[in-house]
């Protein structure tokens, strides 16, 4: 396993950084993690890399010399430039989105000034969802709402800045 997360985060915030299975074919090998969240670059800051050896998932039958390997583990803290967005700002908007996803769904009622006290000024665009529908987008959360404007509910709620 190989992976790179956020340096200094709590058990309790939302994680930032990814991680990915790596099979290793050779004593030496070099790999790529990326540092994207969602297809994202996270934000900027001091990350933890991390990569680890556990014989109880890499040493699968046919493999006599991984049976006989310890676990290993190794980390290392690196600075990202990340996409220019703060560690706070990264935070703040995942922290938001996970509030969306676990409080909002499709049919509830559109109330825009409730929705900007939680997530910020909305900026207000066509979609290309149907024509009777609105796109709003909330750029601390990078989230858009698409809402029906005769029925004034949410029809569906989408990660980026996206008409449909």
């Amino acid at each position: 396993m190989a992976g790179v997360w956020l340096a200094d985060q709590a058990d309790e915030d939302v994680a930032i950084g990814n991680n990915r299975r790596v099979t290793l074919e050779k004593p030496e090998q070099t790999f790529v993690v990326d540092a994207f969240r969602e297809g994202k670059p996270v934000p900027s800051g001091e990350y933890v890399a991390e990569v680890g050896f556990y014989k109880r998932r890499g040493a699968k039958d046919g493999n006599p010399e991984a049976a006989g390997v310890n676990d290993i583990e190794a980390e290392d803290r690196v600075r990202l430039a990340g996409l220019g967005m703060t560690r706070a700002q990264g935070t703040r908007q995942v922290e938001l989105q996970r509030w969306v996803m676990g409080n909002v769904a499709a049919n509830d009622p559109w109330d825009q000034a409730r929705f900007e006290a939680k997530l910020g000024r909305a900026v207000k665009g066509p979609s290309t969802l149907s024509h009777l529908h609105d796109a709003y987008y909330f750029p601390e959360a990078d989230m858009t709402f698409l809402v029906n404007r005769l029925r004034r509910e949410v029809s569906i709620w989408r990660l980026g800045n996206v008409q449909t």
